[in-house]
C-alpha cells in the first residue's frame, strides 16, 4: 500500500476470490433481467457496488465494479458478448485459484494503485478475438475498484508465441 496506509495488508488472492464469487452470483446465477440492468449501467460508464469486504482492520470496504470496453474489437458489443467473456475469465480465474497457479499479477510502479490479474477471458466471434481481464485499484480507499477490461488481443498473440 501507499505511505498513507502502510499498516494495511492487502491479499490480492482473497479480493480476486471474493470478486469472482460475486460476479458469478450477480451476472450468471442470478436473475438475467437484473444482470442485464447491471450490465447496462456498466456499459454507460457507471460504477456499481459489487460487495463489501473486510481487509485488515478496515471493515465493510466497498468493492465497486466498473467496465472498460474501449478496446473491444468488432461490432455488436452487448450483453451476450460481455457474459461470454465473463464466463471464460471466471472459469480461468477459478481454475487458477483452485490449482494455485500463477495469476500473472502485474502492478503499477509503486505497487499500490493498480493491480492487473492477467487471467484472461477470451471470446471469438467469427474471426475476431476479444480478451477480458480484471484490474483492482486501491488508490481510492476505502473503496476498491474492480474493473473488467477488454484489452487488445494482439498483445496476447505475441506473448503466446
Amino acid at each position: 500500500m501507499s505511505d498513507a496506509n502502510p499498516e494495511i495488508e492487502i491479499n490480492i488472492v482473497q479480493i480476486l476470490s471474493v470478486a469472482a464469487s460475486k460476479l458469478q452470483t450477480r451476472f450468471l446465477t442470478g436473475s438475467r433481467g437484473d444482470a442485464k440492468q447491471e450490465f447496462k449501467k456498466l456499459k454507460q460508464g457507471k460504477s456499481i457496488k459489487l460487495a463489501s469486504m473486510n481487509i485488515s482492520h478496515l471493515k465493510d470496504l466497498p468493492l465497486n465494479l466498473q467496465l472498460d470496453h474501449s478496446e473491444y474489437k468488432g461490432p455488436g458489443f452487448g450483453f451476450d458478448s460481455f457474459i461470454a467473456a465473463l464466463v471464460s475469465m471466471l472459469r480461468n480465474t477459478e481454475n487458477a485459484l483452485r490449482e494455485k497457479k500463477d495469476l500473472n499479477i502485474l502492478s503499477s510502479q509503486d505497487q499500490s494503485e493498480l493491480v492487473l490479474a492477467v487471467v484472461r477471458g477470451t471470446i471469438r466471434r467469427e474471426e475476431q478475438i476479444n480478451v477480458m481481464v480484471m484490474s483492482l485499484s486501491f488508490n481510492q480507499l476505502p473503496d476498491i475498484i474492480i474493473k473488467l477490461m477488454f484489452v487488445d488481443p494482439g498483445q496476447f498473440e505475441i506473448a503466446d508465441q
